[in-house]
């Protein structure tokens, strides 16, 4: 067993394997022709080599092999908010090679790379339902911190996020508030953040207490001015700024 960093090369066989591991985990609350979809929006040539061979340094691909075939990768980020944050996207373990304790393996891999980055906080995403991955995590200590929906094919899911709390310790989100042009006061919730291209892009509230979702801002220019594309895609229309379309969530088995 083998555990290394993905290349462009690899690129067909993770997207094969996103795609069996998705209909595996999935097929009973999506159907397939949306997983087939969702893997060709998400998982695209593009979009994958795009990761693969990201710049800025941020994204963690890690690829376990056993005699010279991939059977699992995972998807993490380095994200840099009020406290510097790990995040596990994603774990992909071929339906074929489930039960080996592979997944275990490469999450003992990533949050040793994210303990050598020190870091402050381990997030993991898991749409809720997917019980293996919920459950992946609860044994490993992580607190169901807060939830937030995820969009699939034009369809809304509810995604749990998992947080690893110190002992004693309250998870709270960083809440600001930030006043629109038009005067409006919008709460930026700090922690709940995508991985943008110059720096994070925050979820966005008309609420203190973040129950009614406005958009996103965006860290660089502390503008609200952004748009979405039906993929998830997010552009700040007024630095640039973009969120990748890659969210989507695996099994942790």
């Amino acid at each position: 067993m083998e555990i290394r960093e993905a290349t462009t090369a690899d690129a067909d066989t993770l997207r094969e394997i996103a795609h069996r591991s998705l209909r595996t985990s999935y097929a009973h609350f999506l159907e397939e022709g949306t997983i087939d979809d969702a893997v060709e929006q998400w998982y695209g040539e593009e979009r994958l080599e795009e990761l693969i061979s990201d710049e800025a340094g941020d994204v963690l691909i890690p690829v376990l092999e056993v005699d010279g075939e991939i059977v699992a990768y995972a998807q993490c980020y380095l994200v840099e908010l009020p406290e510097r944050v790990g995040e596990i996207h994603w774990l992909h373990v071929d339906p074929d090679h489930r039960g080996e304790g592979y997944g275990s393996r490469l999450y003992d891999h990533v949050r040793e790379r994210f303990e050598e980055e020190g870091l402050d906080r381990f997030k993991g995403f898991v749409f809720a339902e997917n019980e293996a991955g919920n459950e992946f995590y609860e044994r490993r200590g992580f607190d169901l911190a807060y939830t937030h929906d995820q969009e699939i094919a034009g369809e809304s899911y509810v995604e749990n996020v998992w947080v690893d709390i110190p002992e004693g310790e309250q998870y709270r989100r960083a809440v600001e508030p930030h006043e629109t042009e038009d005067g409006e006061t919008i709460y930026v919730a700090y922690r709940e953040a995508s991985v943008g291209s110059k720096g994070p892009l925050h979820v966005s509230y008309l609420d203190e207490d973040l129950e009614r979702r406005y958009g996103w801002f965006c860290s660089v220019c502390e503008s609200f001015d952004n748009a979405m594309d039906p993929s998830g895609r997010v552009v700040c229309n007024q630095c640039g700024n973009v969120r990748k379309a890659t969210r989507w969530d695996a099994a942790y088995l």
